[in-house]
Parts: C-alpha cells; structure tokens; sequence
C-alpha cells in the first residue's frame, strides 16, 4: 500500500518538472529549482539541515544548497523521488509523519503559483489522513495566535485550541493545512 505521503512526494517531482525549473513556488522568492533543493538535502544531508532552523549551521545550509543547485534538474527530481534507505522518512510509519506534510503543502506550493489552478479532490481516506495533519499543526499554529482558532472541515469534524477570541477557519483538510501552514492568501476556506 502507498502512503499519501509518497504519493505526494512522485506528485510533487512530476508538477515539478512540468513547470520547469526555474517556475516560481509559493515559499517566497524560491523557484521549483531551490524547492527540490530544499527536500533533498532535508533528507539526505542531516547537519546541512540543521541550518533550516539554526543560524548556527546556515552556512552548511548554503554551501550544500549551492552545491545540489549546480546538478542537473533532472538528476535532483530524481533524488527528491527515491529517499535514501536510511533516512528515518524511509522507515515504515515515520514517513508518513515526518513527510505528508511536507510534500502535500510542497506539492500545492508548486501548483498554485501556476496562473490557472484548480482545487483537487482528494479520496476520502486521503482527507482524513490530511485532516489528522491538520489537527496536529492546529496545536502549533494556536500556540503562536492571539486567540482561540477553530478548524472545521464539514464530514471530517472540527477542533479548537488555544484561548481568547475564537477564529473559525472552515474548508476542506487541504485548505486548512496550507491555511495553518502560512498559505492563506492561497487556501480556500472561509474565516470568520
């Protein structure tokens, strides 16, 4: 059985290629090239990664990123495409946590910098999985907020955290995970 987040992972690498390598993505000022850059040295260069939250190690971050960015496109796709063995994302279970997010949100990074996209449906077992990655990054992003917010996803639930005055995001589980994960100007849900 594939896991959504694999599935993710090869939809992402075939929407990057299509649009090209120099295509812009949603991570602001990151073309599809630094994308893929990004995810393979997440996996295959544990201390260059480092630097994507410590400043400490951001000078490892750029020289690796400099060095993946001189390989060829198709060569770095297929890196992102086929993990190391290794890596903790290849283990049975944890890719699924460590990488669903990660390639789902990518994944729509890369399609909704397009001019013309469209919303996907997803099946339904790919929803609930999406809408328990939502309620995990709920806890994070309330924690960060001014107020209580909710997420309501009509047939999948709702949920609340934090305290104070209460938000209420309401849409589909794709569009309140890129919502939470700082997408709002290109989720489609309702906030009231």
């Amino acid at each position: 059985m594939t896991s959504l987040a694999r599935t993710e992972r090869l939809r992402l690498v075939a929407a990057a290629r299509a649009a090209g390598e120099d295509a812009p993505t949603l991570c602001e000022g990151w073309t599809t090239r630094d994308l893929a850059t990004h995810l393979v040295i997440r996996e295959r260069e544990p201390v260059a990664a480092l630097g994507i939250a410590l400043p400490a190690f951001s000078g490892r971050l750029e020289d690796t990123a400099r060095d993946y960015a001189r390989m060829p496109y198709a060569e770095l796709l297929g890196l992102v495409a086929s993990p190391p063995r290794w890596t903790p994302g290849a283990w049975p279970g944890v890719g699924s946590v460590l990488n669903t997010v990660e390639y789902l949100v990518h994944h729509e990074d890369i399609r909704r910098a397009e001019i013309e996209w469209f919303p996907r449906r997803l099946s339904q077992k790919d929803n609930e999985t999406v809408w328990a990655q939502a309620r995990m990054a709920l806890l994070p992003y309330a924690a960060k907020s001014k107020g209580r917010i909710e997420i309501v996803s009509p047939g999948f639930g709702r949920r609340a955290a934090g305290r104070g005055e209460t938000t209420t995001v309401t849409g589909e589980p794709v569009e309140i995970l890129l919502w939470l994960m700082g997408r709002s100007d290109h989720a489609l849900v309702d906030v009231r």
